[in-house]
């Protein structure tokens, strides 16, 4: 009788466990996503939402990670640093995640990083492009995305490379920025690497990104008689400032940085013949028509009816570096913590070619988070309707845009 029951009380046991660890495999895993759904630039947040969508769908079709389905959970921050926090200390505290991911500009990503270093739990930035953050020396804060020094070094080499015959150093360049966190942080690393090279700029102007007449601004900028204006802005600002460049008449060529200028539905939002007279390229995170973003163009043109923005192909590849993160920790622990995510991170090497992306890998430096392997791409718009990649050579589709 006795050996009856402890043969009974065993199976019982088997199965408890076996109920467990199917009910673990099953139970979703769920990361908060952190973007700006509502505001000024609720367009960033917007596009990534999308983009979550498609990566979760992509993903969870594969079998998940470790078996489990992924679920992101779409917080709004309105990209504010205060709203960022605060949810920041929301998410960690009562719903006690083992990571954050951020796809935010740099103001709201600033606000979040702060406490998730207090808090020691790990954030991974997915669009945020400033690096003063990085500058902190945060050890829980991930950046996948590349860096102000990175956008101003690529748009150098850029400038270098589509200068033809004449030196750069001759050339009449003007910088032009809002006034943000992301914005004065690449226009000033800008003009310093164009400081040391020998190359001065003609003038220097700023805006509030939330300052829709321009008039004023491009006036100012006009003046200075630029060849070259590059310009640092998001979408709703740069639209405003080219319908001021047309009414002034002032047609320099334009090198944008950023999402703003390599948003897709420029090409609805203002005459494309305004395009094609400044002679648009754009400093970019991410462009749809290079090899290694093809099924994720497909997929999103599919659900969508639309080219994914900038905006949508970096947090989309961010969410896939969290997924490498989350099946490494895994597999040392079945249950997930910030501890096991912060390691996870640390150890990541992504070759370039397992992501969307212009990046050579995805390998993220211990003393401050930086992606090493982060690197720009630059697009130029054809006809004023479509982006071609044209820099670096070794993903470019198409040529750069000369100056004359």
């Amino acid at each position: 009788m006795r050996l009856r029951h402890c043969l009974y009380a065993g199976l019982a046991l088997a199965a408890s466990t076996l109920l467990i660890h199917e009910t673990q495999a099953q139970e979703a895993i769920r990361v908060p996503m952190m973007t700006p759904l509502t505001g000024s630039i609720a367009v960033l947040g917007q596009d990534s939402k999308k983009a979550a969508e498609v990566a979760q769908e992509t993903i969870n079709a594969a079998g998940g990670i470790g078996g489990r389905p992924l679920q992101l959970e779409i917080v709004d921050t309105q990209g504010r640093p205060e709203i960022a926090r605060r949810e920041m200390e929301r998410l960690t505290r009562e719903g006690r995640a083992p990571v954050v991911l951020a796809c935010d500009i740099s103001a709201g990503t600033s606000g979040a990083a702060q406490y998730a270093e207090s808090a020691q739990v790990p954030l991974l930035n997915g669009s945020a492009v400033s690096a003063d953050i990085l500058a902190r020396g945060y050890k829980w804060y991930f950046s996948h995305q590349m860096s102000s020094d990175d956008e101003a070094a690529t748009a150098f080499a850029y400038m270098k490379t589509a200068t033809g015959t004449k030196p750069l150093a001759d050339r009449r360049i003007a910088l032009l920025y809002e006034d943000s966190p992301r914005g004065a942080g690449t226009g000033e690393r800008l003009r310093k690497l164009m400081d040391a090279n020998g190359v001065k700029v003609v003038s220097e102007t700023t805006y509030n990104r939330a300052d829709r007449n321009l008039l004023p601004v491009m006036r100012k900028v006009q003046d200075s008689t630029p060849e070259l204006v590059v310009w640092i802005g998001y979408t709703e600002d740069v639209v405003a400032g080219m319908k001021a460049a047309r009414q002034l008449d002032f047609k320099p060529y334009v090198l944008g940085i950023g999402g703003g200028m390599g948003d897709p539905r420029l090409p609805e939002l203002v005459d494309p013949a305004i395009i094609e007279q400044l002679h648009v390229a754009n400093v970019d995170y991410f462009n749809p028509d290079i090899k290694r973003a093809a099924a994720f163009r497909e997929a999103y043109l599919k659900k969508f009816g639309a080219e994914p923005s900038s905006y949508a192909g970096t947090c989309y590849a961010a969410i896939f570096t969290l997924k490498a993160a989350l099946e490494s920790a895994l597999k040392a622990s079945p249950d997930l913590t910030t501890t096991s995510m912060r390691d996870a991170f640390r150890k990541l090497d992504i070759p370039g070619d397992q992501t969307v992306t212009s990046f050579r890998s995805i390998r993220f430096d211990p003393a401050n988070g930086r992606n090493l392997g982060a690197e720009d791409l630059v697009a130029a718009w054809v006809d004023g309707k479509r982006k071609v990649t044209v820099f670096p050579p070794s993903i470019a589709v198409g040529k750069p845009v000369m100056l004359p």
